[in-house]
């Protein structure tokens, strides 16, 4: 191993015994109202560095069988990168000008760089699962992973909102809106999967929307405060889901409506979609959340048209949106009927906190466990159902 990268990797060694500060969107908030770049320089060049050492550390503990994709090279490749970027600053930057400007346009870089790591990681994990090497300690690291990507995104977005080149939206705090309209999220999140819908089917279900609030009123507006983005990912992927459910499943040849409640609690925003698509089959249930698990067939990678469904992706990694902030996603399915999709969002900001991985003993005994022996007993070759 070269100096250089034998340095490198010492110092990610070391990087990665310091815990993450998971920080809330009261804290967003608080500091996109202040926009005080040397506090952001400081808490960045540090925390950063922090969250790519621990994605790195995880990437390391996968089975040789991944570790040895082409695609999976390259992305452990792009983080040490941005790691052995981001070092080089230390904490007499921050209150040079020349350093602040020259950290900013780095994070652009890095943003850049970045871009396609869903996908490329992605691409390793197909070619484990069309091999049948696919190790179940991998949705473990998947979950984690990624939820590390959207974390760091959120960031780094939002320094370059505040500090640098991307546009801020009017009335917002860095990338946050302090009063997000839920419906209006849902509706254009309706308005995209039904032109998708139609694309592919020729048709698409109607959406209807209703709100609600715990002292009983109807109709009235459900805000929040969140990232709009994050949101919209999230409702667009149920809705789309719903919406496939629906066409592919008529009733006695009549295409059911799909229903969006929104429902704002005391302490919990909760947006429902709920299809008469037929619902799922209780033993593929727990499959949905598992990535590269579609009910529809593979989409041709390269369309240009985004398919409706047949990733994998869309689930799993929109319930990692919901749950990077102390949110979920939860579905309940009745074969036969149809299936409820329920995003979960803190409805106080001082709640929504970031929920981070950290690699530790625990997390490093997950991999070491390696491939679980089942240990329910079930007539013939059958499997429980809930395993």
């Amino acid at each position: 191993m070269p100096p250089n990268i034998r340095c490198l990797s010492t110092l990610l060694d070391k990087t990665s015994l310091y815990r993450p500060s998971p920080i809330t969107v009261a804290q967003l908030i608080e500091f996109g109202k202040k926009r005080d770049e040397p506090t952001s320089y400081a808490f960045l060049h540090k925390e950063l560095p922090i969250r790519i050492s621990h994605m790195v550390k995880e990437l390391h503990m996968l089975p040789d069988s991944l570790l040895q994709q082409h695609s999976v090279k390259l992305v452990k490749d792009m983080y040490l990168k941005t790691f052995e970027d981001l070092v080089a600053f230390d904490e007499s930057g921050m209150h040079d000008e020349q350093v602040l400007g020259r950290f900013t346009r780095r994070l652009q870089e890095i943003k850049r760089r970045h871009q396609t790591v869903v996908e490329t990681m992605a691409e390793g994990i197909l070619a484990l699962r069309k091999d049948s090497r696919f190790d179940p300690s991998i949705n473990y690291f998947l979950d984690r992973f990624y939820t590390s990507r959207i974390a760091i995104r959120v960031l780094i977005s939002n320094h370059l909102v505040l500090f640098g080149t991307e546009e801020e939206c009017p009335g917002h705090y860095g990338i946050i809106d302090p009063s997000l309209d839920v419906q209006d999220i849902v509706d254009d999140a309706a308005s995209s999967a039904k032109h998708l819908c139609n694309y592919h089917y020729g048709d698409s279900p109607s959406v209807k929307i209703n709100t609600f609030h715990q002292n009983g009123s109807h109709g009235d507006e459900v805000s929040v405060v969140y990232i709009a983005s994050h949101l919209h990912h999230m409702v667009f992927e149920l809705i789309k889901n719903a919406l496939r459910a629906s066409i592919e499943n008529p009733h006695n040849g009549e295409i059911h409506p799909v229903n969006v409640l929104i429902v704002q609690g005391e302490r919990d925003i909760s947006i429902k979609v709920s299809d008469r698509g037929s619902g799922i089959p209780m033993r593929l249930q727990d499959h949905l959340f598992d990535y590269h698990y579609s009910t529809a067939p593979e989409p041709d990678k390269d369309s240009r048209i985004p398919p409706l469904a047949g990733f994998g992706y869309g689930l799993p990694l929109s319930r990692l949106y919901a749950r990077y902030l102390n949110g979920n996603i939860r579905l309940v399915s009745c074969e036969g009927y149809g299936t409820d999709a329920v995003i979960y969002l803190q409805n106080f900001s001082e709640d929504a906190s970031e929920v981070l991985p950290l690699f530790n003993k625990t997390s490093q005994a997950k991999y070491q466990i390696g491939t679980m022996v089942q240990d329910w007993n079930v007539a013939g070759s059958l499997r429980p159902i809930w395993s």
